[in-house]
């Protein structure tokens, strides 16, 4: 008898790490959309900076590690663009890519790659991003958008979720909570917008809905 040895997944489902990670864009494209919308179109070049910081850091380690390019797999593109929807739409152009960089190539590079790290590169990277710069990622525009794109004017405020730990209610109405309303980073305000790509995601049972309802 010939004992095969294989890497994982030993049992293939047809889905494809591609198919998966154009899910997890699609359903977060409500949450980017109403942030964008409240916030301005510096929201959405601030993602953009992300999303090509992700991408070349993740073509530029796959080059100096002599691998095949694994940009077409799409985990550098939500890595991108989860970090930027983490973040106030306030801050200078280079903080998200730098930060995306960093998600890419330290945290999921590093580490062996796509499934073997054991942190969430977006997540880890803006605590990052907060340890060195606190004072970008406190202060947040005002709903009305931008006077231009290369500049904002900004307000050190606490968000409804701080405020709410301090403990005090927040100013905002339950309704302007749920809708996105709210000072906040870029993909947080919406509760609607994060359901609806909750929604989604189990809908296309990409994810088990037992973790989000417990």
């Amino acid at each position: 008898m010939e004992l095969v040895y294989s890497g994982s997944p030993h049992l293939h489902g047809g889905n494809r790490t591609s198919r998966l990670m154009l899910a997890v864009v699609l359903a977060l494209l409500p949450a980017l959309a109403v942030g964008v919308a409240l916030q301005g179109v510096r929201a959405l070049l601030l993602v953009l900076c992300s999303l090509l910081g992700a991408l070349a850091a993740e073509g530029m380690f796959s080059l100096v590690c002599g691998k095949g390019l694994t940009i077409s797999d799409g985990s550098a593109a939500v890595t991108g663009l989860l970090l930027a929807m983490t973040l106030p739409s306030s801050v200078p152009y280079w903080l998200p890519a730098a930060g995306s960089a960093f998600a890419v190539v330290v945290v999921k590079g590093l580490c062996g790659g796509l499934g073997r790290n054991i942190f969430n590169p977006a997540l880890a990277a803006r605590a990052v991003l907060l340890l060195a710069w606190p004072a970008y990622l406190t202060r947040f525009a005002p709903l009305e958008g931008f006077a231009s794109v290369g500049s904002a004017d900004i307000v050190s405020s606490s968000t409804p979720l701080h405020t709410m730990q301090i403990p005090e209610l927040p100013e905002q109405s339950l309704l302007d909570l749920f809708l996105g309303r709210a000072p906040g980073c870029i993909g947080e305000v919406s509760a609607l917008a994060l359901l609806a790509g909750g929604v989604y995601l189990v809908a296309r049972k990409v994810i088990s809905p037992r973790l989000p309802l417990a």
